[in-house]
Protein backbone atom coordinates (compact mmCIF):
# COMPACT_ATOMS: atom_id res chain seq x y z
CA UNK A 1 0.00 0.00 0.00
CA UNK A 2 1.10 3.24 -0.62
CA UNK A 3 0.18 6.67 0.59
CA UNK A 4 1.04 9.39 -1.54
CA UNK A 5 0.92 13.57 -0.13
CA UNK A 6 0.05 16.34 -2.31
CA UNK A 7 3.43 18.03 -3.85
CA UNK A 8 4.48 20.56 -1.75
CA UNK A 9 4.41 23.64 -4.04
CA UNK A 10 6.98 26.30 -2.27
CA UNK A 11 10.55 25.60 -3.15
CA UNK A 12 13.86 25.13 -1.18
CA UNK A 13 17.25 25.92 -2.09
CA UNK A 14 19.98 23.88 -0.72
CA UNK A 15 23.19 25.20 -0.11
CA UNK A 16 27.03 24.12 0.68
CA UNK A 17 28.64 25.47 3.36
CA UNK A 18 31.63 24.88 5.84
CA UNK A 19 31.44 22.07 8.70
CA UNK A 20 29.85 23.85 10.89
CA UNK A 21 27.97 20.71 12.49
CA UNK A 22 30.04 18.50 14.24
CA UNK A 23 27.63 15.52 14.14
CA UNK A 24 27.74 15.84 10.59
CA UNK A 25 30.65 13.98 9.70
CA UNK A 26 31.01 14.94 6.17
CA UNK A 27 32.92 18.01 4.57
CA UNK A 28 29.38 19.23 2.99
CA UNK A 29 26.48 20.36 4.76
CA UNK A 30 23.68 22.37 3.91
CA UNK A 31 20.96 25.26 5.12
CA UNK A 32 17.84 26.59 3.54
CA UNK A 33 17.02 29.68 2.55
CA UNK A 34 13.67 30.95 3.04
CA UNK A 35 11.73 30.78 -0.05
CA UNK A 36 10.81 34.49 -0.46
CA UNK A 37 14.68 35.46 -0.27
CA UNK A 38 16.20 35.20 -3.78
CA UNK A 39 19.84 35.44 -4.02
CA UNK A 40 21.73 38.24 -5.36
CA UNK A 41 22.88 37.46 -9.28
CA UNK A 42 24.56 39.02 -12.09
CA UNK A 43 24.04 36.33 -14.40
CA UNK A 44 20.81 33.59 -15.23
CA UNK A 45 22.09 30.45 -14.16
CA UNK A 46 22.00 27.50 -16.42
CA UNK A 47 18.91 25.69 -14.86
CA UNK A 48 19.52 21.40 -15.23
CA UNK A 49 16.30 19.77 -14.13
CA UNK A 50 16.16 16.03 -12.19
CA UNK A 51 14.21 13.69 -10.53
CA UNK A 52 15.19 12.06 -7.87
CA UNK A 53 13.88 9.37 -5.18
CA UNK A 54 15.25 9.28 -1.56
CA UNK A 55 13.93 6.51 0.71
CA UNK A 56 14.03 6.28 4.53
CA UNK A 57 14.06 2.93 6.37
CA UNK A 58 14.64 1.83 9.87
CA UNK A 59 12.83 0.38 12.63
CA UNK A 60 8.86 1.38 13.75
CA UNK A 61 8.86 4.57 15.69
CA UNK A 62 11.65 6.04 15.22
CA UNK A 63 10.75 8.43 14.08
CA UNK A 64 11.04 8.77 10.44
CA UNK A 65 7.27 10.25 9.01
CA UNK A 66 8.07 13.30 11.55
CA UNK A 67 11.51 13.57 9.49
CA UNK A 68 9.79 13.55 6.75
CA UNK A 69 6.79 16.21 7.85
CA UNK A 70 9.19 18.36 9.48
CA UNK A 71 11.72 18.54 6.20
CA UNK A 72 9.00 19.08 4.01
CA UNK A 73 6.33 20.95 5.72
CA UNK A 74 8.04 22.18 8.69
CA UNK A 75 5.30 20.50 11.14
CA UNK A 76 5.68 18.32 13.77
CA UNK A 77 2.95 16.19 15.25
CA UNK A 78 3.39 14.95 18.69
CA UNK A 79 1.13 12.05 18.41
CA UNK A 80 3.07 9.00 16.77
CA UNK A 81 1.91 8.53 13.44
CA UNK A 82 2.02 5.18 11.60
CA UNK A 83 3.13 4.36 8.54
CA UNK A 84 1.12 1.45 6.84
CA UNK A 85 2.60 0.26 3.41
CA UNK A 86 4.84 3.12 1.78
CA UNK A 87 3.66 7.19 2.49
CA UNK A 88 5.93 9.16 -0.14
CA UNK A 89 6.12 12.79 -0.14
CA UNK A 90 7.16 15.26 -2.93
CA UNK A 91 9.12 18.66 -2.47
CA UNK A 92 10.48 20.61 -5.16
CA UNK A 93 14.58 21.78 -4.17
CA UNK A 94 17.03 24.41 -5.70
CA UNK A 95 20.26 22.86 -5.34
CA UNK A 96 23.41 25.13 -7.04
CA UNK A 97 26.39 23.45 -8.46
CA UNK A 98 29.34 24.87 -9.38
CA UNK A 99 29.40 29.14 -10.04
CA UNK A 100 26.90 29.11 -12.67
CA UNK A 101 24.70 26.13 -12.36
CA UNK A 102 21.01 25.65 -10.42
CA UNK A 103 19.84 22.27 -10.44
CA UNK A 104 15.69 21.96 -10.11
CA UNK A 105 15.04 18.88 -8.38
CA UNK A 106 11.75 17.23 -8.07
CA UNK A 107 12.32 15.00 -4.89
CA UNK A 108 10.33 12.15 -3.66
CA UNK A 109 10.43 10.74 -0.43
CA UNK A 110 10.11 6.79 0.24
CA UNK A 111 8.67 6.31 3.99
CA UNK A 112 8.75 2.79 4.14
CA UNK A 113 6.65 0.83 7.40
CA UNK A 114 8.89 -0.01 9.53
CA UNK A 115 7.33 -3.65 10.44
CA UNK A 116 10.00 -6.64 10.30
CA UNK A 117 7.66 -8.39 8.13
CA UNK A 118 7.13 -5.90 6.20
CA UNK A 119 11.12 -5.30 5.27
CA UNK A 120 11.36 -8.41 2.77
CA UNK A 121 8.42 -7.55 1.20
CA UNK A 122 9.34 -4.00 -0.05
CA UNK A 123 12.86 -4.62 -1.06
CA UNK A 124 12.43 -4.16 -4.93
CA UNK A 125 9.41 -2.70 -5.19
CA UNK A 126 10.50 0.53 -3.16
CA UNK A 127 14.26 0.58 -2.96
CA UNK A 128 14.38 0.28 -6.73
CA UNK A 129 15.63 3.19 -8.34
CA UNK A 130 16.40 4.53 -5.22
CA UNK A 131 19.43 7.61 -6.25
CA UNK A 132 19.85 7.88 -1.49
CA UNK A 133 19.18 6.18 1.31
CA UNK A 134 18.62 7.16 4.84
CA UNK A 135 18.82 4.94 7.51
CA UNK A 136 16.95 6.53 10.80
CA UNK A 137 16.98 4.83 14.49
CA UNK A 138 16.10 6.28 17.65
CA UNK A 139 18.47 7.39 20.17
CA UNK A 140 16.13 6.05 22.79
CA UNK A 141 16.60 2.59 21.51
CA UNK A 142 19.91 0.45 21.27
CA UNK A 143 17.71 -2.13 18.82
CA UNK A 144 16.70 0.24 16.55
CA UNK A 145 20.74 0.89 15.78
CA UNK A 146 21.29 -3.02 16.09
CA UNK A 147 18.39 -3.63 13.18
CA UNK A 148 20.13 -1.46 10.85
CA UNK A 149 22.80 -4.00 10.21
CA UNK A 150 19.94 -5.94 8.46
CA UNK A 151 17.89 -3.02 6.78
CA UNK A 152 20.96 -0.93 4.71
CA UNK A 153 22.49 -4.34 3.60
CA UNK A 154 19.15 -5.37 2.05
CA UNK A 155 18.60 -1.62 0.48
CA UNK A 156 21.68 -1.43 -0.59
CA UNK A 157 21.65 -4.67 -2.46
CA UNK A 158 19.42 -3.71 -4.98
CA UNK A 159 19.84 0.30 -4.87
CA UNK A 160 24.06 -0.33 -5.92
CA UNK A 161 26.12 2.35 -4.61
CA UNK A 162 24.20 5.32 -3.90
CA UNK A 163 24.81 7.64 -0.95
CA UNK A 164 23.77 6.67 2.40
CA UNK A 165 23.33 8.93 5.77
CA UNK A 166 22.85 7.18 9.24
CA UNK A 167 20.12 9.48 11.11
CA UNK A 168 19.90 8.75 14.86
CA UNK A 169 16.99 10.83 15.69
CA UNK A 170 15.67 12.29 19.23
CA UNK A 171 18.27 13.66 20.27
CA UNK A 172 15.99 15.96 21.84
CA UNK A 173 15.54 12.99 24.59
CA UNK A 174 19.31 12.87 25.31
CA UNK A 175 18.52 12.26 29.31
CA UNK A 176 17.17 8.78 27.72
CA UNK A 177 19.69 8.42 25.78
CA UNK A 178 20.34 4.15 25.23
CA UNK A 179 23.25 4.72 22.37
CA UNK A 180 26.19 6.36 23.00
CA UNK A 181 28.58 8.60 20.28
CA UNK A 182 31.24 5.33 20.18
CA UNK A 183 28.52 2.80 19.17
CA UNK A 184 26.98 5.39 16.79
CA UNK A 185 30.56 5.95 14.89
CA UNK A 186 31.23 2.19 14.53
CA UNK A 187 27.60 1.66 13.41
CA UNK A 188 28.65 4.54 10.99
CA UNK A 189 32.19 3.12 9.35
CA UNK A 190 30.85 -0.04 9.64
CA UNK A 191 28.70 0.92 6.70
CA UNK A 192 31.04 3.78 5.69
CA UNK A 193 28.50 6.51 6.10
CA UNK A 194 28.29 9.64 7.71
CA UNK A 195 25.87 10.26 10.60
CA UNK A 196 23.96 12.91 11.84
CA UNK A 197 21.90 13.10 15.31
CA UNK A 198 18.69 14.35 15.13
CA UNK A 199 15.33 16.19 16.22
CA UNK A 200 12.01 16.09 14.06
CA UNK A 201 10.27 17.67 17.51
CA UNK A 202 12.71 21.10 17.53
CA UNK A 203 13.94 20.11 13.76
CA UNK A 204 17.94 20.49 14.61
CA UNK A 205 19.66 19.50 11.53
CA UNK A 206 16.79 17.59 9.93
CA UNK A 207 16.98 19.94 6.92
CA UNK A 208 21.26 19.73 7.00
CA UNK A 209 20.83 16.08 6.33
CA UNK A 210 17.99 16.33 3.79
CA UNK A 211 20.06 18.50 2.10
CA UNK A 212 23.59 17.63 2.37
CA UNK A 213 21.91 14.03 0.79
CA UNK A 214 20.44 16.52 -1.91
CA UNK A 215 24.05 18.26 -2.78
CA UNK A 216 25.32 14.24 -3.03
CA UNK A 217 22.78 13.36 -5.27
CA UNK A 218 23.35 16.42 -7.39
CA UNK A 219 27.36 15.87 -6.80
CA UNK A 220 27.48 12.14 -8.22
CA UNK A 221 25.18 12.66 -11.20
CA UNK A 222 27.01 15.20 -12.43
CA UNK A 223 30.45 12.95 -11.77
CA UNK A 224 28.66 10.17 -13.53
CA UNK A 225 28.22 12.33 -16.53
CA UNK A 226 31.66 13.23 -16.40
CA UNK A 227 32.54 9.99 -16.65
CA UNK A 228 30.22 9.01 -19.36
CA UNK A 229 31.50 11.16 -21.36
CA UNK A 230 34.87 10.53 -21.24
CA UNK A 231 34.04 7.08 -21.73
CA UNK A 232 32.10 7.58 -25.20
CA UNK A 233 35.03 9.94 -25.82
CA UNK A 234 37.79 7.07 -26.02
CA UNK A 235 34.84 4.67 -27.58
CA UNK A 236 34.47 7.08 -30.53
CA UNK A 237 38.40 7.80 -30.84
CA UNK A 238 38.89 4.03 -30.71
CA UNK A 239 36.46 3.38 -33.38
CA UNK A 240 37.15 5.95 -35.82
CA UNK A 241 40.77 5.02 -35.88
CA UNK A 242 39.96 1.34 -36.59
CA UNK A 243 37.66 2.62 -38.77
CA UNK A 244 40.02 4.22 -40.64
CA UNK A 245 42.52 0.95 -40.88
CA UNK A 246 39.70 -1.06 -41.95
CA UNK A 247 41.41 -4.83 -41.95
CA UNK A 248 44.59 -3.66 -40.82
CA UNK A 249 43.50 -2.77 -37.57
CA UNK A 250 45.96 -1.32 -34.63
CA UNK A 251 48.46 -3.11 -32.60
CA UNK A 252 49.06 -2.42 -29.10
CA UNK A 253 51.68 0.12 -28.95
CA UNK A 254 50.10 2.11 -31.94
CA UNK A 255 46.81 2.49 -29.58
CA UNK A 256 49.56 4.15 -27.36
CA UNK A 257 51.43 6.15 -29.61
CA UNK A 258 48.13 7.57 -30.83
CA UNK A 259 46.20 7.78 -27.85
CA UNK A 260 48.68 9.63 -25.90
CA UNK A 261 47.39 10.63 -22.46
CA UNK A 262 44.46 8.20 -21.84
CA UNK A 263 45.79 5.36 -19.56
CA UNK A 264 46.34 1.79 -20.40
CA UNK A 265 43.71 0.08 -18.43
CA UNK A 266 41.10 2.38 -19.63
CA UNK A 267 41.64 1.75 -23.29
CA UNK A 268 41.45 -2.29 -22.44
CA UNK A 269 38.62 -1.80 -20.82
CA UNK A 270 36.62 -0.08 -23.49
CA UNK A 271 38.32 -2.36 -26.04
CA UNK A 272 36.69 -5.18 -23.80
CA UNK A 273 33.21 -3.53 -24.06
CA UNK A 274 33.30 -2.96 -27.72
CA UNK A 275 34.34 -6.48 -28.04
CA UNK A 276 31.55 -7.75 -26.46
CA UNK A 277 29.27 -5.68 -28.66
CA UNK A 278 30.66 -7.23 -31.83
CA UNK A 279 32.03 -3.81 -32.73
CA UNK A 280 35.87 -5.19 -33.16
CA UNK A 281 37.60 -8.26 -32.99
CA UNK A 282 41.21 -8.49 -30.46
CA UNK A 283 43.37 -11.15 -32.11
CA UNK A 284 45.95 -12.02 -29.19
CA UNK A 285 49.66 -12.64 -29.46
CA UNK A 286 50.74 -14.58 -26.30
CA UNK A 287 49.68 -13.39 -22.97
CA UNK A 288 50.09 -9.28 -23.35
CA UNK A 289 49.94 -8.18 -27.08
CA UNK A 290 47.28 -7.72 -29.21
CA UNK A 291 46.03 -6.57 -32.50
CA UNK A 292 42.23 -5.37 -32.94
CA UNK A 293 40.02 -4.72 -35.93
CA UNK A 294 36.99 -3.56 -36.59
CA UNK A 295 34.06 -5.62 -37.45
CA UNK A 296 31.15 -4.72 -40.21
CA UNK A 297 29.09 -4.03 -37.48
CA UNK A 298 31.55 -1.33 -35.67
CA UNK A 299 32.08 0.26 -39.02
CA UNK A 300 28.21 0.68 -39.70
CA UNK A 301 28.19 2.38 -36.39
CA UNK A 302 30.88 4.49 -37.11
CA UNK A 303 29.59 6.11 -40.35
CA UNK A 304 25.86 6.15 -38.75
CA UNK A 305 26.93 8.47 -35.64
CA UNK A 306 29.23 10.51 -38.48
CA UNK A 307 26.15 10.50 -40.02
CA UNK A 308 24.06 11.74 -37.16
CA UNK A 309 26.62 14.56 -35.73
CA UNK A 310 26.99 16.47 -39.58
CA UNK A 311 25.22 19.37 -39.87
Amino acid sequence: MVESEAPIERRKTARKAGSEHRLVRTNETAYTRPSDVEPLRFLMPNVQRMKTKLVLMGESGVGKTSLVRRFVMSEYEDVYLRTVGTRVSKIELVVPHGPDTEVHMDMSIFDIMGEKGFRDLVREAYYHGAQALMAVCDLTRKDSLDALTEWIPAALEVTGDVPLYLVVNKRDLEPQRAISEEEIRRAAEAHRAPYVLTSARTGEFVEDVFNALAIEMVDRAFRHEVERVAQRSVRDKVLVLLEKRGSIGLKKNQFFDILRGVQFDEIQAELDRLEREGLVTILWYGASDFAVTITPRGAKAVRQSQAWGAP
